[in-house]
C-alpha cells in the first residue's frame, strides 16, 4: 500500500513540472513575438487638440417698449349735498303776475335778509290760499301795483309761497282798441263826356293853269 501511494505522488509532481515547464516555454515564446509586433506597428500621430469655435458675440437684448404710465381713472366730483329748506318772508310791491306759470314777481322793501333789497319771482302753487283785501282771490286778480306779504320757503335760489295776504287794487290794463276796419266803396259811375265834332274846313282844290304862249323866231335879214 505504501509503494502504491508513493508512486501516485511522484506521478502527480511529475505531471505538475511538466506542466509549469510548458507554460514558461509559452511565455518566453510569446514575449518575442509581441516586441517584433510592437515594433512593427507605426508609431501613431499626436492628437490634434480640437479647433476652438469662435467666441459669439453676447446676443442684444430686445429694446423694451416705453411702458406707458396707466391712465388715471377720471376723479368724481364730491357729490353736492341737497339744499336745504330755508324759511322766507318778503313785503314789498307786485311787479308782474304770470299766471302761465303761477309765478309772483314782488320789489321786496322789507323781509327776511335774503330777499331785501332784491327783486324776486316767486312760484305760488294753486293749493296755497290767497286773500285779496281780506277775501279770497285767484292769482288772477293780483297784479301792479299791490301790495304783498309772502311767507314761504326758500330751496336755493326758488322761492314758493305758503301763503300770500294783498291789498288795494291792481292797475287796469287798457284794452288794446281794435284797429277800424275800411269799408268798402262801390265805384261812382261815370257818365261819358258829350264829344262835338270839330267843323272840317273843305281843303282847296287847284286850278289848272293856261299854258305860257311860245315865242316865234324872227326871220333872219340876209343883205
Amino acid at each position: 500500500m505504501r509503494m502504491r501511494r508513493t508512486a501516485a505522488a511522484v506521478v502527480m509532481v511529475a505531471a505538475v513540472t511538466v506542466t509549469a515547464a510548458g507554460t514558461s516555454v509559452a511565455a518566453t515564446a510569446a514575449a518575442p513575438a509581441a516586441s517584433v509586433a510592437a515594433a512593427k506597428k507605426p508609431a501613431k500621430a499626436p492628437a490634434k487638440a480640437p479647433a476652438k469655435a469662435p467666441a459669439k458675440a453676447p446676443a442684444k437684448a430686445p429694446a423694451k417698449a416705453p411702458t406707458k404710465a396707466p391712465a388715471k381713472a377720471p376723479t368724481k366730483a364730491p357729490a353736492k349735498k341737497p339744499a336745504k329748506k330755508v324759511s322766507f318772508s318778503a313785503l314789498g310791491t307786485i311787479t308782474a303776475v304770470d299766471t302761465a306759470k303761477s309765478t309772483v314777481t314782488v320789489k321786496v322793501t322789507g323781509g327776511t335778509k335774503d330777499v331785501k333789497g332784491k327783486t324776486v319771482t316767486i312760484t305760488v302753487p294753486s293749493s296755497v290760499a290767497i286773500k285779496l283785501n281780506g277775501k279770497k282771490a285767484t292769482l288772477s286778480a293780483l297784479g301792479a301795483p299791490q301790495k304783498i306779504q309772502v311767507t314761504g320757503t326758500r330751496v336755493d335760489t326758488a322761492y314758493t309761497a305758503g301763503k300770500v295776504v294783498v291789498t288795494g287794487k291792481k292797475k287796469a290794463t287798457a284794452k288794446p282798441k281794435p284797429a277800424p276796419t275800411p269799408t268798402p266803396t262801390s265805384p261812382e259811375p261815370t257818365s261819358p263826356e258829350p264829344t262835338t265834332p270839330e267843323p272840317t274846313s273843305p281843303e282847296p282844290t287847284e286850278t289848272p293853269t293856261t299854258p305860257a304862249p311860245e315865242e316865234t323866231p324872227e326871220p333872219e335879214v340876209t343883205a
